[in-house]
């Protein structure tokens, strides 16, 4: 007994220096360790030292601790191993993992509640780079491999001092600058704005004025988050031009008459983080988060939609004249409010593949959203319309990553037209 004992406090010796964190970091964290992380492995390193050199010494003689011990040394090995397998043999799939430990860290939320938007980005700063903020943990359900969604809400570093993407927001307007407010989900959010911003500055390159674009969309916002924003938001950096470039996320709203709100209230709800019950333990075992994914790879947790819109079943049908309407108003109001102040709008369409594996009822309610665009720039000749629906709808279905996102080629197709 006595050498089973040794033979524990040995083990159990080897195992805290393991875990200790200059030497857990160097070879088993996956990519890095946070700092919370840091202090919880030098407590249970510095106490499983102290509990083998303690047994070592003959100082703990109750023979169920050391079958106790041995179980969990075996547990903390056989994670060290998985741990160890994953950085030599598989390391393509380290960043993976980290990724989906960084997800239950609510300090690495990417998107938070907000009073009126309902939800906005975080600003990027020095300290939540530092924590891995990079490292997304909400993804959109319909487009977690679509590369133009991750542009727009994937890495962190991106959200400016407002919560939206690109450069630093101010109020005050330079002279000699002209300024455009682009409005919008995330077919707004995934770049074309920047290339907008390009493109006018290159063919004005010898004239004295600038051209400012600023990008005020985020993914999964319908025309009310955009007429929220635009009234409450947007008209305080009092805008040139604003355009309106939005045909999507509004037929996720469709509900029966009664159910029907035209706040949409019966479709969102208040942000809210959802609820991960084995978050410790997604964060502690890489074997028990592999399995976990394996058999699972799309949590509810991990969606915007599970934080921002009400669980329910959606008809499958065409938009009804209700829910048109309600459209219709949102973005009328935003014409009717831009046109108040003497900012020029700029209504555009929303271009979509015709590739047959994509949902026809899908096509059916931008095609309907867009006809009500075309109807509403036919009623205001103060406005100027740009059908980018016809420009590039079945021409290349190439530029489309999905039913309604582009590739670089198409947001730089729609920022020149």
């Amino acid at each position: 007994m006595d050498a089973f004992r040794k033979f524990v406090s040995g083990y159990a010796l080897i195992i805290s220096l393991l875990i200790a964190p200059p030497i857990f970091e160097r070879f088993f964290a996956m990519l890095y360790l946070f700092q919370g992380e840091r202090v919880i492995l030098w407590i249970a390193s510095l106490l499983l030292m102290s509990i083998s050199l303690y047994s070592f010494f003959g100082r703990l003689r109750q023979t169920w601790v050391y079958f106790v011990l041995i179980n969990l040394l075996f547990l903390i090995s056989v994670e060290l191993g998985a741990r160890a397998a994953v950085k030599l043999f598989f390391s393509n799939k380290e960043v993976s993992l980290a990724r989906r430990a960084a997800w239950t860290y609510d300090e690495l939320r990417k998107l938070t509640g907000h009073p009126f938007l309902q939800f906005n980005g975080i600003p990027s700063t020095t300290d939540n780079q530092v924590l891995g903020w990079y490292f997304s943990n909400l993804n959109s359900r319909q487009l977690e491999d679509v590369d133009s969604f991750k542009t727009s809400t994937g890495n962190l570093s991106i959200f400016n001092n407002f919560g939206f993407l690109g450069r630093d927001f101010a109020y005050a307007k330079p002279p000699g600058v002209i300024r455009i407010a682009a409005l919008g989900a995330s077919t707004t959010a995934d770049g074309y704005p920047a290339m907008l911003e390009e493109y006018l500055n290159a063919r004005v390159a010898a004239q004295s004025n600038r051209f400012e674009v600023m990008n005020f969309a985020h993914g999964f916002y319908t025309s009310a988050h955009v007429l929220v924003n635009f009234v409450l938001n947007v008209i305080d950096f009092a805008p040139d031009y604003v355009v309106i470039h939005q045909a999507a996320n509004d037929e996720h709203a469709r509900a029966s008459e009664a159910e029907f709100r035209g706040d949409y209230s019966h479709h969102l709800k208040v942000f809210q983080q959802p609820r991960i019950w084995d978050r410790y333990i997604l964060r502690v075992s890489v074997p028990y988060r592999a399995l976990k994914f394996y058999l699972n790879p799309n949590p509810e947790w991990m969606f915007v939609e599970t934080a921002s819109q009400i669980h329910r079943k959606v008809p499958e049908r065409a938009l009804n004249a209700r829910e048109l309407g309600v459209f219709r108003r949102n973005i009328e109001t935003i014409i009717d409010v831009a046109n108040a102040r003497q900012i020029k709008v700029v209504l555009t369409t929303m271009p979509r593949s015709t590739d047959e594996r994509y949902s026809h009822l899908r096509f059916q309610h931008i095609d309907q959203l867009n006809e009500v665009l075309r109807s509403i720039a036919a009623n205001h000749d103060r406005l100027l319309f740009v059908d980018i629906d016809k420009l590039m709808t079945g021409k290349d279905n190439q530029i489309f990553v999905d039913a309604v996102h582009v590739n670089d080629t198409g947001r730089r197709m729609k920022a020149e037209y």
